[in-house]
């Protein structure tokens, strides 16, 4: 997937956003308006009630002369009306309210022909103006038909402007909310993203050559890939310096037997053995150079191996390869160390091959783990001792340099350790060099052991 992080989250968040705020605006819509509705019915509950109250019987008929309860009924056009009707659908009182007005614009739009006694109809009634009607009938006796009922009528125009308002103010509310949150959204991602900007500057600026190294003001989310990026970045920096290191040194190894080859061919002095020794010295300074740089780059983000299972592996090779030595691998703990296993393989293969060269009778490889102060940062030790005759303490530091083997009479390179060493760096551990209670050389390899 290409594109911006900042622009998905935006894009994302802001659907959820109008969404919920849509839904929301909604529903508080819908119960506004549901509410203003009820407001209306239970008004017009009183004013039947008030009515009930207020009727007399005269005759066979009811009559009305106590002061009506709400001073509207009584206002003309004032928007609250009052019918009262018997059986025959025959008028028997009206609200002075309809008394300026045609009254049959009211009444001939009212639906009583099914209204239950003792039960509330409320409903909306249409016409020339919408209004709510709310109509209730009653067993009178006394009274020829028996049957009463109560109609209690208001316009609805002043329920829908309140609804209106109301719809109007909060649709701008949430519009405005919705903006106040995406420009909140937008100060959060920029600084939340805040730090992959930096690494992507500051990565920039390490192909360009403008910076050696990343900074180290990164959030524990990115810290693992911005220590890998530094390990890659300090591992290319090592390998350019070798690579340049390795010509300078080819090119200057070269020139004497070229000279000489040149001589040799100047004079007619074709001896075999002197081109012979001149190409044999050739050859074994273009293999040295070219061991200089096969330190190859750690996988940034290898798997977590079971030590002890691949150090197994490689006593088991060892012990082929040296038949009469005796080696021992001792375990204290179990750890997974997160590195390629080709890496780590090269790292113990030259400390034990070379243990198992100069050792006279025994090896013994010990694997160990220990628990920094704050028992968050662990590390893993492993230790490969030998009976040999040991590495003495002026030489040590030179030993891990390349090119300097303690016995010529041993076939290899003399870098083993220098390798060893490389690597271990690579990976943030360190490589020492000591006395071993078995009378010979300590090469004692320090690991970090991450969670990650």
């Amino acid at each position: 997937m290409t594109g911006s992080i900042q622009h998905r989250l935006i894009s994302i968040t802001g659907l959820i956003l109008v969404i919920f705020l849509t839904s929301t605006g909604w529903v508080l819509d819908r119960t506004y308006s549901v509410s203003i509705v009820r407001g209306a019915e239970e008004q017009l509950k009183l004013v039947v009630y008030a009515l009930m109250g207020i009727a007399e019987e005269r005759g066979d008929s009811l009559v009305f002369n106590q002061a009506l309860a709400d001073p509207r009924l009584a206002q003309a056009e004032s928007g609250l009306y009052a019918i009262v009707t018997n059986g025959l659908n025959q008028t028997l009182w009206r609200s002075p309210s309809l008394q300026s007005i045609d009254s049959s614009k009211v009444s001939d739009n009212l639906s009583i022909a099914n209204v239950i006694p003792g039960v509330f109809s409320f409903s909306k009634i249409g016409g020339s103006q919408a209004r709510f009607q709310l109509s209730y009938a009653v067993i009178w006796e006394g009274v020829e038909p028996s049957q009463i009922i109560f109609t209690a009528i208001v316009d609805q125009a002043p329920y829908q402007t309140d609804i209106d308002h109301f719809r109007q103010n909060l649709w701008l509310g949430l519009g405005g909310a919705t903006l106040f949150f995406i420009l909140a959204q937008l100060l959060a991602l920029g600084w939340g993203l805040r730090p992959l900007v930096v690494m992507q500057r500051e990565v920039k600026e390490l192909e360009q050559g403008t910076r050696d190294k990343l900074s180290n003001a990164y959030p524990a989310e990115l810290s693992v890939l911005a220590k890998n990026l530094q390990r890659f970045a300090a591992h290319e920096q090592q390998q350019r310096l070798r690579y340049r290191q390795a010509l300078d040194n080819l090119a200057h190894s070269l020139k004497t037997p070229l000279s000489v080859l040149r001589n040799a061919l100047a004079e007619d002095a074709m001896d075999k053995n002197l081109i012979k020794h001149q190409i044999d010295r050739m050859q074994d300074t273009v293999s040295r150079q070219l061991a200089r740089v096969a330190v190859v780059a750690p996988v940034m983000l290898s798997t977590r191996i079971d030590v002890a299972k691949v150090l197994q592996k490689l006593v088991r090779t060892l012990e082929v390869a040296f038949p009469k030595m005796d080696l021992l691998l001792q375990s204290h703990a179990q750890p997974k160390l997160r590195i390629d296993v080709g890496d780590f393989l090269e790292i113990l293969g030259n400390v034990a091959e070379n243990a198992c060269k100069y050792g006279k009778h025994a090896v013994r490889i010990t694997i160990s783990q220990s628990v920094a102060t704050n028992e968050t940062n662990m590390s893993m030790s492993i230790i490969i001792e030998d009976d040999g005759p040991g590495i003495p303490v002026k030489m040590r530091n030179d030993v891990l340099g390349r090119g300097l083997r303690l016995d010529t009479q041993l076939s290899g390179q003399g870098i083993g350790l220098a390798v060893a060493k490389e690597l271990v760096v690579l990976y943030e551990g360190s490589l020492g060099i000591g006395e071993s209670e078995m009378g010979g050389a300590k090469i004692s390899l320090h690991f970090p052991v991450t969670s990650l």
